[in-house]
């Protein structure tokens, strides 16, 4: 099959294939494998005609940052992923590790990330459901003899609200104990949500950092 292919192919068309190959013009090779381009412009009858196009980088740039100049890092825990985004301009790096959890059906019902503030005291984001609205709360349960932690809803939007929580000492326990946290949350047209977190593996991603 191959050598019927070679031998309709003249030798020019051959040596001009494969300078174009060495030159590094795709665009010469797809006009000699394909034709004329404006053969392949025209309409097809009974066939229906597609458009393609390049899909955009998943990774949105800040304005400020030229194409080429930043770069995303993700690596995987257990139970965690630590993301780092650089802006190799600025040579400023940003990471955060991430944690969600999801229902029998795949559907995020928790969703939280371990970051850093201005001033590099690290806090937890906490993202539920926007069914919760803003009147809403949040309660973690850590396993030890105290108190339930509220958390305050400061934001919501048609998909998802988020809350902020500080690492005190008691949450550095928990995080170097590496057990479980209990997370619920309520809102005025939903009930209450209850389930535990694992912290194990949130160690080694900060090591990594």
């Amino acid at each position: 099959m191959f050598a019927r292919i070679r031998r309709t192919v003249p030798a020019p068309a051959r040596a001009v294939l494969i300078l174009a190959i060495l030159a590094g013009t795709p665009a010469l090779v797809a006009s000699q494998i394909a034709g004329p381009a404006q053969a392949g412009s025209q309409p097809v009858p009974g066939r229906q005609q597609t458009e393609f196009m390049v899909k955009r980088s998943d990774v949105v740039l800040p304005t400020d940052v030229p194409m080429g100049q930043y770069r995303r890092v993700t690596q995987p825990f257990v139970n965690w992923t630590l993301i780092c985004d650089e802006n190799l301009a600025k040579k400023q790096k940003v990471c955060n590790i991430s944690q969600t959890i999801v229902d029998s059906s795949g559907a995020a019902v928790f969703s939280w990330s371990l970051a850093g503030s201005q001033d590099g005291k690290p806090f937890f984001i906490l993202r539920i459901p926007g069914a919760v609205g803003l009147q809403g709360s949040i309660v973690m349960r850590l396993s030890d003899t105290g108190k339930d932690v509220p958390v305050a809803i400061e934001g919501c939007d048609g998909k998802v609200c988020i809350g902020y929580q500080q690492v005190g000492p008691r949450l550095r326990a928990a995080v170097k104990k590496g057990g479980v946290v209990g997370i619920s949350y309520k809102g005025n047209s939903l009930q209450e949500v209850t389930f535990s977190v694992p912290l194990a593996g949130l160690n080694e991603a900060l090591g990594a950092i």
